[in-house]
């Protein structure tokens, strides 16, 4: 059986991007799981925060200016963790119901970097620490935001 490349497998599975996400248009915010080779880059929120202090966390966060959702995707993730999501790392995203506006849209994703990006990591000042998971580990930690859990698991689900 012959094996695809990384950058074969991104582009056939490009087809589960969400049309908007590079249109300039009024959204909430972005956030979404970035696998560094097969692991999940997350973090600890503060304590001080007022909505789930001291659990893991995704990257992303809320828009600016008239940013599209990759755009703010990718300005959060080099804030929180100094590396770069390119377009063509997204393999996946969706717009859901924003949380925080109900009568906006956030954006989720899922982006893929080789593991040699671990070396690029710069972790921000927010949260109090980073982690690289198995996606198991993190699936059954009872410190992870209940709806990043189900989307991870219906975006793995569309992977089998």
């Amino acid at each position: 059986m012959q094996r695809l490349r990384f950058s074969e497998i991104c582009r056939i599975i490009k087809i589960m991007i969400d049309g908007n996400v590079f249109k300039k248009i009024d959204f909430n915010g972005s956030k979404g799981f970035i696998f560094i080779g097969e692991k999940l880059l997350v973090y600890r929120r503060d304590a001080n925060v007022n909505n789930f202090p001291l659990m893991i966390d995704l990257p992303g966060g809320g828009k600016e200016d008239d940013e599209t959702p990759f755009e703010t995707f990718a300005r959060e993730t080099k804030e929180e963790f100094g590396i770069e999501v390119k377009k063509e790392n997204i393999v996946h995203s969706k717009a859901h119901q924003s949380i925080v506006e109900p009568w906006k849209q956030s954006y989720f994703f899922v982006a893929k970097l080789p593991a040699s990006e671990e070396k690029n990591i710069v972790f921000g000042t927010e949260g109090t620490e980073f982690y690289l998971l198995e996606v198991d580990d993190y699936l059954n930690r009872k410190d992870i935001i209940d709806r990043h859990r189900v989307r991870l698991m219906d975006y793995l689900s569309l992977n089998k």
